[in-house]
């Protein structure tokens, strides 16, 4: 069963190679950029389907962490905001 469907994937290939090889210059250069095109899209495609997890992994540490930070109280003097990230120096040279 798998020896049949490989030789009739081989035979494919083998068709639509020789009908490249019938085609007129222009033609064949129009088919082969099509070709690329359709290659790197799929290529593009399946490397965002392999990371997707990581980024939504990594998506969703860092809203949890934005919302952490929003959560946290500032320091207060009178009307005036104090956050944390103030203390430091103004200019860093």
């Amino acid at each position: 069963m798998i020896e049949k469907a490989l030789a009739a994937v081989v035979l494919v290939v083998c068709a639509a190679l020789l009908l490249r090889m019938a085609l007129p210059a222009r033609q064949r250069a129009r088919l082969d950029a099509w070709w690329l095109r359709l290659r790197s899209g799929g290529t593009v495609q399946a490397r965002q389907l392999w990371h997707w997890r990581a980024r939504r992994a990594s998506a969703e540490r860092e809203a949890k962490d934005a919302i952490r930070r929003a959560q946290r109280k500032p320091r207060r003097d009178g009307n005036v905001i104090r956050p944390e990230s103030f203390k430091g120096p103004r200019k860093p040279h």
